[in-house]
């Protein structure tokens, strides 16, 4: 008779506590932060940083040594577009206005490559592989590779968010394939000592 009381309560109890409001709370296992949270956390600060045109947030995701900047008009030069942008610079000369000013080209304008900003949930996103061939190749490279890891997903028909991810980067984008030419915006992302920072953007023209 006790114990069917004790279990009784036990279940009462159990019930009252699935419906209050839970509250999630991280495994951390020696003071290290699962990758997943990590991810996670950085790809809003980037989206917010965007969003609201917080410089300073920006440059706490940056690699402190470089960002590698490409910019190919892949839809042509049309006479008057300049000429391709190849380039590490200071993640340091990112300017208020959220932009790299370019020695005799237009700026690489951050806010002009992502308008789909912010991000309300990074789960939420559609997520697809990014080819193995972008962990060993420059990313002077990765325009045929982005087309190859983005062929056939229905987010690229609309230029919708997604996430493209391999062993070693995590890629942010808003891209559209029209007419066999991929044109977008590509934030990469590489973890680095635990945490993960922008190493890269790519701009598909």
């Amino acid at each position: 008779m006790i114990m069917r009381f004790v279990i009784a309560l036990f279940f009462s109890a159990f019930i009252q506590n699935c419906g209050a409001e839970t509250i999630s709370i991280p495994s951390v296992k020696n003071n290290v932060v699962p990758d997943n949270l990590i991810i996670e956390k950085t790809l809003i600060d980037f989206s917010t940083a965007l969003a609201k045109k917080d410089l300073n947030l920006l440059l706490k995701i940056a690699d402190p040594k470089a960002i590698y900047l490409v910019r190919i008009f892949t839809s042509g030069n049309l006479g008057r577009r300049g000429s391709p942008l190849r380039q590490s610079t200071s993640s340091n000369s990112i300017n208020k206005d959220l932009a790299f000013d370019i020695k005799k080209q237009t700026p690489f304008e951050l806010l002009e490559l992502f308008t789909n900003l912010p991000i309300k949930s990074v789960t939420a996103l559609p997520h697809r592989a990014l080819v193995a061939e972008a962990d060993t190749a420059h990313f002077d490279q990765w325009p045929p590779i982005l087309k190859k890891s983005l062929t056939g997903a229905p987010e690229v028909a609309e230029g919708d968010s997604l996430l493209l991810h391999s062993s070693k980067y995590w890629v942010y984008t808003e891209a559209q394939i029209i007419d066999d030419l991929l044109v977008g915006g590509f934030a990469v992302f590489e973890m680095q000592a635990g945490k993960l920072k922008l190493v890269a953007l790519i701009d598909l023209l």
